[in-house]
C-alpha cells in the first residue's frame, strides 16, 4: 500500500483539521473528519470550530473530580435536585414501605379477628348444647303398667341429650315399635326437661285362633298369646280364667285372615267384621261398659249377639247405630236389676223401644 507522499491527494492532516474545500474530493467527501482516530491526545481537545466548547468540559473527567462530578442531581436530565424533589422522594420511599407494612398488618388483624370470632361461636355452640340445652330430666305421662323406665326407652330419648333436637315426630316413630305404647305427646319445658305422653295399649277381648288364645285391643292390635288360659284353685279345684282374661270379652265369629302374632294387626276376612269390630269395642269404651260384657257373637254382622256377665242375652241387630243400642241397653238392665229380674234376653234393635224377654219366655 502506498504511503502518504506528496503525489498522494490523501495527505494525512492534523486530527481535527477539516480538507479544503478546494482539494479534488466529490461533494460528500468534503468538509468530513479524516485519517484515523488521535493518538495519545487530550480528548477534550476541542475542534477549532466549537471552541466554546471547552469551558464547559472537566480536564478531570475521568478521575471524577471537580464540582461538575460533586453536584447533586434527580436523574431527571441531570439537573440539580431541587428541595421538593428531594422532598417527594424522602417522603415516597418513607410512605411506601409504610402502606405495605400497613396492609400487611390491616390482613394480619383482620384474619385474628375472624378467626377470634369463630372461636367464640364454635364456644358459645358447645356450651348451648353440652350445659344448657342437655336434657337434664326426662318425665312420663300416661304409663299405668309399663314402668317410666320402659317407656323412656322406647322413646329414644336419653339424658345429655339436645332438647332443641328432639323433635316429636321422631320420638313417635321410635314409641310405635312398641307394640304396648301409643304416642300422645311430647313437651320440652326449656331449658332441659322433657315430658312424654304416651297411652298404653289395653287388652279389650281374646280370642280362640287355632288352639292359641290371643288378647287384642279394640283396634285389633295382638298383645299376648297363650296356650293356657285357665288356672286350677289347689284348695277347692275350682277352674277360673287367669286374671288378665276375667274382664277381657271372648270374641266369636271372627274370620281371620292374618297378623296372628304379638305386636301385630289381626286382619279379618270380612270387611263389614272389621268396621263391626272396631265401632262395637270402640262405643264400649266410651260408655265404660267394656267390663259388663261377657261374650260377644261377630259371625252375623245382621244379627249381633251379646252375653252379659249377670247372665242376660242381647239381640241388638245390625251394626248399625251401635252407640244408641248399647245405651238402651244399659238403660234396661239397670232397671231390670232393680225390679229385681235375672237372665233372660234384651232386644234391642230399635234402641227406642227395647223388649224384654223373662227366662220363661214371656215377653215384657
Amino acid at each position: 500500500m502506498q504511503g502518504p507522499g506528496e503525489n498522494d491527494q490523501r495527505k494525512p492532516a492534523r486530527a481535527g483539521e477539516r480538507r479544503s474545500a478546494g482539494s479534488d474530493f466529490p461533494d460528500w467527501q468534503k468538509n468530513t473528519w479524516y485519517g484515523p482516530a488521535p493518538q495519545n491526545e487530550n480528548p477534550f481537545d476541542e475542534p477549532e470550530d466549537a471552541p466554546e466548547l471547552r469551558s464547559s468540559r472537566s480536564e478531570n473527567v475521568n478521575e471524577h473530580l471537580g464540582d461538575f462530578w460533586r453536584a447533586e442531581t434527580s436523574g431527571r436530565g441531570y439537573a440539580p435536585a431541587s428541595q421538593d424533589t428531594k422532598k417527594e422522594e424522602t417522603q415516597s420511599g418513607e410512605q411506601k414501605p409504610a402502606r405495605r407494612r400497613s396492609g400487611k398488618n390491616g390482613r394480619k388483624i383482620a384474619i385474628r379477628v375472624l378467626l377470634t370470632a369463630v372461636i367464640l361461636i364454635v364456644a358459645a355452640a358447645l356450651v348451648l348444647r353440652f350445659a344448657v340445652f342437655a336434657v337434664r330430666g326426662i318425665t312420663v305421662d300416661g304409663n299405668r303398667m309399663l314402668s317410666a323406665e320402659e317407656v323412656i326407652r322406647s322413646s329414644g330419648i336419653r339424658l345429655g341429650d339436645n332438647i332443641l333436637t328432639l323433635y316429636e315426630a321422631a320420638v313417635e316413630k321410635k314409641i310405635a315399635e312398641d307394640y304396648r305404647l301409643q304416642f300422645r305427646y311430647l313437651e320440652k319445658k326449656l331449658p332441659n326437661v322433657v315430658t312424654i305422653g304416651v297411652k298404653e295399649r289395653e287388652a279389650c277381648c281374646w280370642l280362640t285362633y287355632c288352639g292359641i288364645h290371643y288378647t287384642m285391643d279394640k283396634n285389633r292390635m295382638v298383645l299376648s298369646e297363650t296356650e293356657k288360659m285357665t288356672q286350677t284353685d289347689e284348695r277347692t279345684g275350682a277352674t277360673s280364667l287367669l286374671p288378665e282374661f276375667q274382664q277381657l270379652v271372648e270374641v266369636k265369629g271372627l274370620q281371620i285372615r292374618s297378623g296372628c302374632y304379638i305386636g301385630q294387626t289381626m286382619f279379618l276376612s270380612s270387611t263389614r267384621q272389621q268396621l263391626l269390630f272396631s265401632n262395637l269395642f270402640l262405643e264400649m269404651k266410651v260408655l265404660s261398659c267394656t267390663g259388663e260384657i261377657r261374650e260377644a257373637d261377630l259371625s252375623n254382622p245382621d244379627s249381633v249377639l251379646l252375653t252379659t256377665r249377670d247372665g242376660y242375652m242381647v239381640a241388638m241387630g245390625d251394626s248399625s247405630r251401635i252407640h244408641e243400642k248399647l245405651r238402651s241397653l244399659l238403660l234396661v238392665r239397670q232397671e231390670l236389676i232393680r225390679m229385681g229380674e235375672t237372665g233372660g234376653t234384651i232386644n234391642v234393635a230399635t234402641p227406642e223401644s227395647p223388649l224384654y224377654s223373662p227366662p220363661s219366655g214371656g215377653t215384657q
